[in-house]
């Protein structure tokens, strides 16, 4: 993934969540200049919106590709632009270089330009929690081959989530079985490494290290920051949610002072 994010990472936030998801690279522009891009079977072009368009860089990589048939995805962040159609030179582009659009997406960023001062920037916490688990089922639907399945979403019987105790579910895919822990936080035991990323990072103590495994021992102290999602470079955390864990979020945790 090719991207570029010059002012407030808005751009950065989202490739972060979709090469996440893909388990790819993911490149500034300035540095795909020296890749070898040909050999690549599909390659995902970002960057926010300037003056209705994607940021040079990212037009002048799309003018120098191959006529190989590659698969391209695009994604940018915006403000609020009242004109033009923000994909459409870039599109043009990729058209004339042969290659396959296979979706595109944009998101609103925060702007902290030109009018938007008067009232702290437009589009304030943008791109949000929402925006960027949108961005996650869009590349799912985009690009599924390459995506890890969410093994928990398609388990029939699900069991209630008790403080000190850890639910184990067993999903068979094929020939393959593959084991779960926790609900809220869902390790697939498969994919785990016990490498200890996420026990470090979670702020909350709620990973633990049993047999060289991360369990999540304490998933109703989870905050849903999403850290060990963000730093498991296999791909073996996925959070679950509904709008009221959300708000038991901060009922939990009303009456501390730290962590």
């Amino acid at each position: 993934m090719l991207y570029e994010s010059i002012y407030n990472n808005n751009t950065l936030k989202v490739a972060k969540a979709i090469s996440h998801t893909l388990g790819c690279r993911l490149i500034k522009a300035s540095e795909a200049m020296e890749e070898d891009l040909t050999k690549y079977e599909t390659i995902g072009l970002g960057s926010g919106i300037y003056f209705g368009n994607l940021h040079p860089s990212i037009i002048n990589i799309a003018k120098n590709f191959d006529n190989s048939p590659q698969r391209v995805f695009i994604f940018s962040t915006r403000g609020n632009p009242i004109h033009g159609k923000y994909h459409g030179q870039l599109k043009e582009i990729l058209n004339t270089k042969g290659k396959r659009i296979v979706g595109e997406i944009s998101f609103k960023g925060y702007d902290g330009t030109g009018p938007f001062l008067i009232f702290g920037g437009g589009n304030i916490g943008r791109p949000n929690e929402r925006d960027l688990s949108q961005s996650i089922s869009f590349i799912r639907k985009a690009l599924p081959e390459y995506c890890i399945k969410d093994y928990y979403k398609l388990l029939d019987n699900r069991l209630p989530v008790i403080d000190g105790s850890t639910n184990k579910y067993y999903y068979k895919d094929g020939k393959n079985l593959f084991l779960l822990r926790g609900d809220i936080v869902s390790i697939n035991q498969n994919l785990c490494t016990g490498c200890g990323r996420c026990k470090t990072v979670c702020p909350m103590g709620v990973i633990e290290l049993i047999d060289k495994k991360a369990i999540p021992d304490k998933e109703l102290d989870c905050t849903l920051c999403n850290l060990c999602c963000i730093n498991c470079k296999e791909r073996a955390i996925t959070l679950h949610y509904n709008w009221r864990d959300t708000i038991n979020v901060a009922k939990r945790h009303k009456n501390k002072k730290s962590l």
